[in-house]
Order: structure tokens, then C-alpha cells, then sequence
């Protein structure tokens, strides 16, 4: 008998759709629901596997499989790679505790020049490694739009070599200016500064067979690629003209080989705005066919193109918020649509002529135009509920809020009759939407009728649960009525979280669903009434969506945005270290002085996710400039940071939290405590990077400044009490407001001293919760690294705390810009204040990594033995996903863990609050002795499988 356990186990998941891992029936309570018993069923079905495999001939020593979910630029065989690409993939050993000990990575020109190992684009021959994403191509130079395949094999611990991979693919994109000749930008010629334009081509092939076809486009602002009638895609993502980026795609199977193939653009260009700069309308395409006889053509956006303007589009409706710049109201007239514009055999012979631009590059788009790999996916829901009223008015329920648009198919009406609809987050005490909740933005639509059928869809989004539709000529229905739900690319099912506590779970579900509303071309602030790319949200946002959505893309791509940031706004030599707070945005140099600390903090958390350390190396001079700024502020008699340069208004040197009122009281002095927290954590940052870079030097510079740091803020900012204040003003008067900001940052980061410690511990508890989203993640950090597990459970819990809990019990269903949204008019689609994931992920899951890319993590869940009967749930990671579950009944604690191959665990089992004589720690049903640190039992270098950790008190 020979059994692989991973395929069992996996099997297992799959037909659950749930993590692998389940409760042990014998710690069944008297009451259980279907669920939670569906759930205690698994362990016993992996238990008798477990059994089944011990008797039996257990495959042990074997070589590793083929790797999977393979990766360029971490997108599965992504059109339209830059420069350097760099290669990832799941190692595939059905061995318990098994490491990668070397990789070979081959790339060919050809799909069957792979097969018959003609590698000959690289082979990186064997390479000693435990690497496994952010392997950087080292072979020829690849050229523009050429098509490369790869594969990849692994050696385990033991030197055996395992099997090649599947093979896969990548695209590259048009690296050079160069690359784009015979494709110009184009244009419609007005001067609406709400523009809607088609634009159409038709393209002739010569009757060969096709072997590849890629379409490469960009445009200003939006715009959607059709082919013969078919949606292509949808993009760009937003940029200043000289950065512009362009997206590629595939056709292949869309393009005709014989006869005629048309190409439709339609186009929206609607000036800056917030996280939008206003750029010039423009559009550009390039396609390139690929025949089987190795001959090629080309054809580009040119002279020759027709364009007609969107007439359905009435203009003039307004701004829907003019002082943030998120577009104009959308009014279509259902008369004037052309549903098939985009079709081949449709009728364009009245349209004019584009004017062209001009070639690549061109006024404004001077520079290279920049690959870009994000994309936005869209998809369908039905509403929840649709309720009319007497007056004719329609009341859709999506059932929470989502970001998107409404699609109606209209029928019926006179010639010209207007419909007014609304969309907006919540109801009046007459069941109709208040738009007080609207954060000052218009949420009107408007369609007008021509007596028969079309589809009312805008183009722009808005986020919004409600959508009113007031007397339309018919019925509204779930069958004519739909929202279509946009987000950027995100694994939902990369993470997984349930425990015995519902309101935990819901809190945790509330999270993870907004960071898909404010998930867009950037990390936005809200949908809604800015759609701005804010440093401190997308920081916020990015940290989690790493390990809960397995998210890459969009964090890397908006990282090196901000860095570019400062070429573009900061690169004078009084200014330099500075960034922009928003960014791309209309209004040019802007900042917030912590959002610029913030973003240190954030390049780390990226660099322990992925280990791009290619990252680091190439930014390395930006960062020292960061904290180079800040040190600039330095007070010589205090040693403290005062008056951190930048801001204006009530962002002036450091804004703290955000709204104001998240500030509870916040003091507001030269010298501020949160700032100076800040600043120690750039410090160590920049200190932690310079290490792994091998900069010595740069290491000990800014420890030491670290440390001179620490022993200023002890010396000036903590009172009699032992507690830090709010800060001091430039001549040493002590601020004597003691905040929850100002002992956070100091407990989370290891500021405090130890004579001091139980105070400012108790200082933070006693506040519950009284900070804002901007510096939440801090108390999270604060209270979880001080392993004060009921604290955490409170803050998630409990709806007299301002919090989670308290926005659910008052009808949240996104996450709020503040605790208290829904009374001061605030944002109520804010994902900032998804930053509590990391409360689950890194203490009551336990899931921290250790070593970058995961190489070993730490899997230490916080004490809730009076909170919390079982938690389970899994995390994302470069290495493949980890699995956990825990649970406690009587003096029993059990813990199972998921370990990917190629990571190495070091796990720690809360002692719990049980008397007695002492504990007995088995692991895999073997009795161990295991170390005692700090409240918690070590049991080091569990390697990869499944394992199963008891702690039984007598």
C-alpha cells in the first residue's frame, strides 16, 4: 500500500471548500451546530488516514514532484513582462519536513524547443538556493513581444532532484519607444472636459495560420479594448503623462485568421482629480500577429482610425464632487446608444478622422510608456432585495456596500422621459437613501428613454449599498436590474478564518470585504468621494491584503509610484527624502509628514512577505533619504524630531490620526511623541535593510540613531508617572495629556523601559480603544506583542468600545474612515480600517514570519483560553499557504499547522490559565521536552506536512 498524504488532504479540502483542518470530536460540546459538526467530522476522516498510512508502506525519500503555480513578475502567464523579470513557484514534496535545496530554472524561444530541452534563452543550471519567487532572469537579452516558455525543477534536502515542472509562459512587452513605431496617439478633437469617444479600425489578414497575436494599448483616462464585438479589457491604471503605463493581452483566440478583424476603443477622458492627474486625451494601440511560417505584421493606431464622439453621454450634469475631482454625473440617453458600435459589419461611414498626436513618444508622453500587470476584475451580483413604494419609487439592496456600477435594461417609457436614480449608503427613517451618508458627493444617474429596450451602464464607479430608481417606466426586477461589482485583481480564497465566536467572525469578514472596495487602480481611500491613492491607506491596506489576499501586484507597482514620487516632486536638495501623500493626483507637490514615515515601515512588511531583496538594492538611496529628512528635524538640545518639515494646515508636521477627532485629544506640541516613534521605527528600518544589503556601516549608523533616539524620548517624554505624554514644546514644557498615540508606538516598538513598562502597558488597556485607522495597526502590534489575548478579543468584540463591533451593531458593511462615520458624516467605505486583519493573522492564527519570504515563521496564537473554544483558518505566503487550527476544552490544548514545503516553523502553545502540576507536550502523538519562554512552550524546526501539537495539564 502506498499513500501520498498530501493528495488525501488535499482531496479533503477541496470537497469542503474549508481548511484542511477540523476539530477533534472528543472535545465535542453538549450542543454543536450542523456546521461546526461538519466541521469535527474532517478531523476524524484525516485521522483515520493518519492511522491508515502509519500501518501501511508510506511513501518517505521520495523526490519532489514537479513544482506548481508558477509565476513571472507573480501573475501566472502574464502578456506584457518589463525588463528583468523574475520567476516564482510552489515546491511539490510529498515528504514531511522537506526543504528546497536547489532549483533549476530553463527558458526557451518556443514551446517546443522546451519540450525538447533546447533551452536557449537561459538555464540557470542548478542553483543552491532555497529561493523560490523574486529569481531574477539571468539569460539573453529577451526582445520586445516575444513569447517565452519556462519551466522549473527542485532538489530536496537529501540532493535528490525531482521532476520538471509544466511548462509556462510569459509575454514580453514593447520595451522601447521603438517598439511602438506604426502606432501613433491619437485623438478626438474637443474641448469637453467630459469626454466619451469611440474609436474604430479594421484590420485585414492575409488567410495564414496564426500563431500569436498580443494587442498592446494605453489611453487617458480609461478605456475599453473591443474585438469583433468582444470585450478585450479594460485599463489603464492612472499615471502622469511621462509614466504613463500600457497593458497587453493576448488575442490570439479572438483574432480572425481570414477576412476582416475590427478593433473598437471606446475612451473616457474626465481631467485630474484626486489620485488622477489630468494627463492630455490621447489614445494608442499596437497589434502584433505572429503567422506559423514565422512571418509577422503589425498594425497601430494611425491616421487612418475613425473616431465619433459618445453622443448617449449627456453633458453638463455637474461635478459629482468638484472639490475632489472624482468626474461628472452620468446621464445616457438609451435613444442615442449604439449597442454595436464595436462590430464589424456596423455602419461607420459618417465618422471623422482621428487627429494624430504623434508617434511614441510625444508631447506629453515624453518618456518610455511602462508595462503594467494589474488588472481589474469585474463581476455581476444580484441584489439582495428590491422594494417598491406607492410613488413609484425602487429601493435595490445590494446588502452591503460594493464598489461598481448599476446595470439596468430599461423597456418601455415615452421618447424622452428622464429617470432619476440614486445610489448611496444609507436609509432616512422613510426607507429611503440619506444622502448625508454620501461624504458630499453626488450620487445622482440619470437615463433618458426612447420608448424601447437598452442598458443603462455608466462607466465610472462609485462605492454604494443602496440604489433608488424613481418612477421608471417599468418594474424593476432582479431579471432587469444588476450591479456590476469591480476590484482589483485579489485571491479571495488565499485566506481563511472561523472560530467559535460569530461576532469574531464577522468582524474578520467586514475587513477582508473592503479591502475589495477600495482595491482599484490604486489603493484608494474610498471609492466614492476621493478615489484617492493616500501613502497611509495604501500602506495600511497593502500590509494586509499580502498575507489575506496573497496580494503582489499592486502593492509593488504602488510602492515604486511613491518612490517616483519624489523624482517628480522632491528631488531638490533641501527637499529631498520628502514623498507625496497622494499620488498620481492634479494638485502636485503634497504632503503628510507620517505618511512619509509610514512608508519604511511598509517597504518592510513587503520585503518579509515576498524577499525582494532586488527591492531594496535598487531603492536603498531613497530609503537612507527618508530617514535622512527626518533626521534633518532633529532638535540638537533634546535629540528629539520637532516640528517634522512638511504638511500645511492641520496636516502640518504630522497629522497623528485622522479625521481630527481620532486624535481623542490628541496634543499637538513641536515636539510629538507619535512622530518621534515614528522616526526610531524609520531609523530601524533603514538599519534592517542595510543589513541585509551587507552595509555595515549603514547598519550601525542608524541603530546607533535608533538607540540615541530611544534614550531621548525616555529622558524628555515620560512623565512622573512613568507614562509617555503627547509630547513638548521647543523649550521643554511637557505636554500633560497622556494619550493611547503616545504609549502605543513606544510599547509596540520596544521603546519603553522596563521600570516603565507595566505602566504604559496599563495605560493602553485602560483606553481601550482611542485611536483612528492611521495609527491602529500600532495598537494591534502594541497589545498583541504584549500577549494580552483577551484585550484583543475586546477590541474586536465589543460594541461600547469605539471599534469594529460598534460599526457592525450600527450597520456597517465596509469599514468606516472613523469609529464614528455614520454620525459625523464621514466615509463609510474606508479601508483603512481593514488594518485589523493583522490582529488575526499575526495573534489569534499566530502567523508571523520570522525569515523573509517565510523561510521560517513563527506560529504563535495569543491566550483566549476564556474567549475562545477553537479558532481555524489558513494565511497566504510566497511558500504556499500555511493551515492552523487550535483548540482548547478542559486542560487539553491541540494545535493543527499546515507547513508548505521549503518553511520551517517555530511554534509557541500559550501555557494557559489551568493549576496543576505541570504539562505534557506531545507532537505528531510523541512526547517531547519542550522549553518554557515567556509564558509559552518552544518546540523549534517543525518542518513542512501536517502536524499536531497537544498540551495536556495535569
Amino acid at each position: 500500500m502506498t499513500v501520498i498524504l498530501n493528495r488525501v488532504n488535499t482531496d479533503i479540502k477541496d470537497t469542503s471548500k474549508k481548511s484542511f483542518l477540523a476539530k477533534d470530536p472528543s472535545f465535542a460540546p453538549k450542543a454543536i451546530s450542523r456546521s461546526t459538526l461538519k466541521c469535527w467530522m474532517r478531523v476524524w476522516v484525516i485521522g483515520l488516514v493518519l492511522a491508515w498510512v502509519m500501518a501501511g508502506d508510506v511513501v518517505c525519500g521520495a523526490v519532489p514532484g514537479g513544482p506548481t503555480n508558477l509565476r513571472v513578475n507573480d501573475v501566472a502567464d502574464p502578456v506584457g513582462v518589463g525588463c528583468g523579470p523574475f520567476f516564482g513557484w510552489h515546491v511539490n514534496d510529498p515528504d514531511m519536513n522537506e526543504v528546497q535545496s536547489g532549483y533549476q530554472i530553463v527558458v526557451s524561444s518556443s514551446a517546443a524547443k522546451l519540450a525538447a530541452d533546447e533551452w536557449d534563452l537561459w538555464d540557470s543550471g542548478k542553483v543552491g538556493s532555497d529561493r523560490q519567487n523574486h529569481v531574477v532572469y539571468g539569460g539573453k537579452e529577451l526582445a520586445s513581444d516575444s513569447c517565452c516558455y519556462w519551466k522549473v525543477r527542485t532538489w530536496d534536502k537529501a540532493g535528490g532532484v525531482g521532476e520538471w515542472s509544466k511548462a509556462g509562459r510569459f509575454v514580453v512587452g514593447l520595451l522601447k519607444n521603438e517598439d511602438w513605431a506604426g502606432a501613433s496617439w491619437v485623438r478626438r478633437e474637443s474641448d469637453e472636459a467630459d469626454d466619451y469617444t469611440y474609436y474604430r479600425k479594421k484590420v485585414s489578414m492575409p488567410g495564414k495560420p496564426v500563431e500569436r497575436v498580443t494587442v498592446y494599448v494605453s489611453s487617458v483616462h480609461k478605456y475599453a479594448l473591443y474585438l469583433n464585438g468582444e470585450l478585450v479589457g479594460k485599463g489603464p491604471a492612472y499615471n502622469f503623462p511621462q509614466y504613463q503605463y500600457y497593458n497587453a493581452y493576448d488575442i490570439t483566440t479572438q483574432m480572425r485568421g481570414i477576412g476582416v478583424n475590427q478593433f473598437a476603443i471606446f475612451n473616457h477622458w474626465f481631467g485630474g482629480g484626486q489620485g488622477r492627474a489630468k494627463s492630455d486625451r490621447g489614445v494608442i494601440m499596437k497589434v502584433v500577429v505572429h503567422f506559423a511560417d514565422g512571418s509577422s505584421m503589425a498594425s497601430g493606431t494611425d491616421g487612418s482610425w475613425l473616431q465619433k464622439r459618445a453622443e448617449a453621454w449627456e453633458l453638463g450634469q455637474g461635478h459629482r464632487n468638484r472639490g475632489e475631482g472624482v468626474g461628472y454625473i452620468e446621464k445616457i440617453d438609451g435613444g442615442k446608444l449604439e449597442p454595436d458600435w464595436a462590430e464589424v459589419d456596423y455602419d461607420d461611414s459618417g465618422w471623422g478622422k482621428v487627429t494624430v498626436i504623434g508617434e511614441q513618444p510625444v508631447e506629453p508622453w515624453t518618456g518610455s510608456l511602462r508595462p503594467d500587470l494589474t488588472r481589474i476584475a469585474e463581476r455581476e451580483i444580484s441584489p439582495v432585495s428590491i422594494m417598491s413604494e406607492e410613488d413609484g419609487i425602487y429601493l435595490v439592496d445590494l446588502g452591503r456596500v460594493y464598489a461598481g456600477v448599476p446595470r439596468i435594461k430599461f423597456s418601455g417609457g415615452d421618447a424622452g422621459e428622464v429617470v432619476e436614480m440614486l445610489g448611496g449608503y444609507v436609509l432616512d427613517d422613510n426607507g429611503r437613501i440619506n444622502t448625508r451618508g454620501n461624504q458630499s458627493t453626488n450620487m445622482s444617474y440619470y437615463a433618458v428613454c426612447d420608448g424601447g429596450e437598452f442598458i443603462y451602464e455608466p462607466v465610472e464607479y462609485l462605492g454604494m449599498r443602496y440604489f433608488e430608481v424613481r418612477n421608471p417606466p417599468m418594474a424593476v426586477t432582479k431579471d432587469n436590474f444588476s450591479f456590476v461589482v469591480r476590484h482589483s485583481e485579489m485571491d479571495e480564497g488565499r485566506s481563511e478564518f472561523e472560530s467559535s465566536d460569530d461576532k469574531l467572525d464577522v468582524v474578520w469578514d467586514l475587513m477582508k470585504h473592503s479591502l475589495l472596495t477600495c482595491g482599484q487602480e490604486e489603493f484608494v481611500d474610498t471609492p466614492t468621494r476621493e478615489k484617492g491613492g493616500f501613502l497611509g491607506d495604501a500602506a495600511i491596506q497593502s500590509t494586509v491584503a499580502m498575507p489575506v489576499m496573497g496580494e503582489r501586484v499592486l502593492t509593488e507597482r504602488v510602492l515604486k509610484e511613491y518612490l517616483q514620487s519624489m523624482d517628480h516632486f522632491w528631488s531638490e536638495e533641501s527637499l529631498r527624502g520628502g514623498m507625496n501623500a497622494v499620488y498620481p493626483n492634479r494638485d502636485g507637490r503634497r504632503d503628510i509628514p507620517d505618511f512619509t514615515q509610514a512608508y519604511l515601515v511598509w517597504v518592510w512588511n513587503y520585503y518579509m512577505e515576498t524577499g525582494d531583496d532586488a527591492f531594496l538594492a535598487s531603492n536603498y538611496a531613497k530609503f537612507r533619504d527618508i530617514a535622512e529628512y527626518v533626521y534633518r528635524c532633529r532638535d540638537e538640545n533634546s535629540g528629539l524630531i520637532a516640528n517634522l518639515a512638511g504638511g500645511s494646515g492641520a496636516y502640518k508636521y504630522g497629522i497623528i490620526d485622522w479625521p481630527a477627532s481620532m486624535r481623542f485629544g490628541y496634543e499637538m506640541m513641536d515636539v510629538r511623541t507619535v512622530i518621534n516613534s515614528w522616526a526610531y521605527a524609520d531609523y530601524l528600518t533603514v538599519s534592517k535593510i542595510a543589513g541585509v544589503l551587507g552595509n555595515e556601516a549603514d547598519g550601525e549608523l542608524y541603530r546607533k540613531r535608533a538607540e540615541e533616539l530611544k534614550h531621548a524620548m525616555n529622558e524628555h517624554l515620560l512623565n512622573d508617572a512613568g507614562v509617555y505624554v503627547d509630547g513638548m514644546s521647543l523649550d521643554g514644557n511637557k505636554s500633560e495629556h497622556v494619550s493611547q498615540h503616545a504609549n502605543m508606538m513606544p510599547l509596540a516598538l520596544g521603546i519603553v523601559p522596563d521600570g516603565s513598562r507595566e505602566a504604559v502597558l496599563a495605560k493602553v488597556k485602560e483606553a481601550g480603544i482611542s485611536v483612528g485607522m492611521v495609527t491602529m495597526p500600532w495598537l494591534i502590534r502594541a497589545i498583541g506583542g504584549a500577549d494580552e489575548g483577551g484585550q484583543l478579543f475586546e477590541m474586536y468584540t465589543n460594541e461600547q468600545w469605539p471599534g469594529w463591533a460598534r460599526c457592525l451593531a450600527r450597520g456597517a458593511t465596509s469599514t468606516w474612515e472613523s469609529w464614528y462615520s455614520d454620525t459625523a458624516g464621514e466615509s463609510m467605505s474606508h479601508a483603512w480600517g481593514a488594518s485589523g486583519l493583522e490582529g488575526y493573522v499575526r495573534y489569534i492564527l499566530g502567523v508571523r514570519p520570522l525569515e523573509s519570504q517565510y523561510r521560517k515563521v513563527l506560529i504563535k496564537p495569543l491566550d483566549f483560553y476564556k474567549e475562545l473554544d477553537w479558532v481555524n483558518g489558513k494565511v497566504a505566503t510566497d511558500r504556499g499557504d500555511i493551515e492552523v487550527l487550535w483548540q482548547t476544552q478542559n486542560k487539553v490544548f491541540q494545535m493543527q499547522v499546515g507547513i508548505p514545503v521549503n518553511m520551517t516553523a517555530r511554534i509557541m502553545i500559550p501555557k494557559g490559565r489551568h493549576g496543576g502540576g505541570g504539562s505534557i507536550i506531545e507532537v505528531d502523538k510523541k512526547r517531547i521536552s519542550s522549553v518554557m519562554e515567556d509564558g509559552y512552550f518552544v518546540i523549534d524546526n517543525i518542518g513542512s506536512g501536517r502536524h499536531t501539537i497537544v498540551k495536556r495539564d495535569f
